[in-house]
């Protein structure tokens, strides 16, 4: 699953460049600018960063900041795996979130239509609830993986570097 995200995010980037190298050539030397294209780079970069998100949850490379002492960080146990869950907790909590909105401001998009390009908004807007799908599809993966390591009593996946 993560392999397909990964490539349809480099696909919509690869034509997000497409795009903005056909605006800048057209503007520059043929001084004809292309009305749609600002628009279309637009969408596309918003696809793009959602899907980035989801993989960057799948990877475990989200924002999270470590505020526990070092003593709690270096237990073992069910602390540990409590803590280490935390994390991915919350992502899952706030992606759930973000489905079911997006899921009803993909449902207003039906009905409208962007400016200069004629796409329905429905389209654009869909990333939002992929995003939620994916991440919360990740966050389970990633509890679970958690789970079995600690009922196996093996160390639990390294976590990125936290802020400190």
């Amino acid at each position: 699953m993560s392999r397909v995200t990964g490539v349809i995010a480099v696909f919509l980037f690869a034509a997000l460049t497409a795009v903005v190298s056909l605006q800048v050539v057209n503007r520059l030397v043929l001084h004809l600018p292309i009305i749609w294209s600002e628009e279309i780079a637009r969408f596309l970069f918003f696809w793009v960063v959602l899907l980035g998100a989801a993989l960057s949850v799948k990877r475990r490379r989200h924002f999270a900041l470590d505020v526990t002492p070092r003593r709690l960080r270096d237990s073992t146990g069910r602390l540990k795996l409590l803590l280490d869950i935390i994390p991915d907790v919350c992502v899952l909590g706030f992606t759930a979130f973000l489905l079911v909105q997006g899921i009803g401001y993909t449902r207003t998009g039906i009905f409208r239509t962007a400016t200069n390009s004629r796409i329905n908004m429905a389209l654009v807007y869909a990333a939002i609830p992929v995003f939620g799908a994916l991440a919360i599809a990740y966050s389970v993966m990633n509890l679970l993986a958690d789970y079995r390591a600690f009922r196996a009593g093996r160390p639990l996946e390294r976590r990125p570097p936290a802020a400190e």
